[in-house]
């Protein structure tokens, strides 16, 4: 990964901490689908393709 992105998941009861430990673990196969895209998800957010 070149930028080396912040991964983290929230969960929904206590969104003031994340309860990611291990990016690669936990959300790097979730986003293989994206990494042509700095593995982001950019086609549902219209602002991150600019």
């Amino acid at each position: 990964m070149g930028r080396r992105l912040g991964w983290s998941w929230f969960d929904a009861g206590d969104r003031s901490k994340t309860t990611t430990t291990n990016f690669k673990a936990q959300c790097q196969a979730c986003h293989v689908p994206a990494r042509a895209s700095d593995w982001v998800y950019v086609d549902g957010y219209p602002p991150l393709k600019q």
